[in-house]
């Protein structure tokens, strides 16, 4: 069976650009980050992932080029590279919710994706991206907790109300974008795009589902914070 290229550079093309959004709302994290007093070590971990994701951006171009793609990823509507609660002047309150929602659930649920992706790539070029993509990711998701406990030592009752309100809605929008298959949904991979490193909408809705179960309710039950019943009350949506 011959792979559909169409379906395999369309994807890496996306995840040009989704790569490098992540190093622009990193970058702009960052200098929240500096604006806001918090610690050395975590100001140094922050410049450490905008460089990763930079170099995750040009890895993912060079696959897509190597595909024979010749669009421009970064051709885009304004404002996609920039944090969603990013509109205004950093405040404690603005960076505790981009890093619950885009750090700590985006990176945590990202992680197993990348390396579920990562075990049926066999092509070189593909190969290479993911490993570099999941062998950073680790670091990545440990930045994110712990920028999330510096907050807590500075204001812990705030976290948790932020924490209280907006995490339903945060849960039920990454679960309409990664664990749900849209109505007569027909599965465009197979064994040829996975090589390439796709993977099957079902693997992938799995694959979510265990890292909520897993990873992510577990690193806020060790935070005290109320992921439990966040998730029961998240808006719900046909699976």
């Amino acid at each position: 069976m011959t792979a559909n290229m169409d379906i395999i550079r369309a994807e890496w093309q996306a995840r040009t650009l989704a790569e490098y959004r992540a190093a622009a709302v990193a970058g702009e994290f960052l200098c929240w980050l500096i604006r806001l007093g918090f610690s050395p070590e975590v100001l140094q971990e922050a410049h450490r992932v905008v460089g990763n994701e930079l170099r995750h951006a040009e890895l993912c171009f060079e696959v897509y080029q190597g595909l024979g793609g010749d669009g421009d990823p970064l051709d885009v509507a304004e404002g996609c590279l920039v944090a969603h609660q990013g509109v205004g002047k950093p405040t404690f309150q603005r960076l505790v919710l981009a890093c619950l929602d885009t750090f700590c659930i985006g990176g945590t649920l990202a992680q197993p994706l990348f390396e579920a992706m990562q075990s049926g790539a066999t092509e070189a070029a593909p190969r290479q991206a993911l490993d570099r993509i999941v062998g950073d990711g680790v670091a990545h998701v440990d930045f994110a907790w712990k920028v999330l406990d510096e907050a807590m030592e500075q204001d812990k009752k705030v976290v948790k109300g932020l924490a209280k309100t907006h995490l339903p809605s945060f849960f039920g929008k990454v679960e309409k974008s990664w664990g749900l298959l849209p109505e007569g949904w027909v599965e465009p991979v197979g064994p040829e795009e996975l090589r390439h490193g796709l993977m099957p909408r079902v693997r992938y809705k799995r694959a979510f589902y265990q890292a909520v179960a897993e990873d992510l309710l577990p690193r806020l039950d060790s935070r005290n914070l109320p992921g439990r019943a966040a998730w029961g009350k998240r808006p719900r949506a046909d699976k």
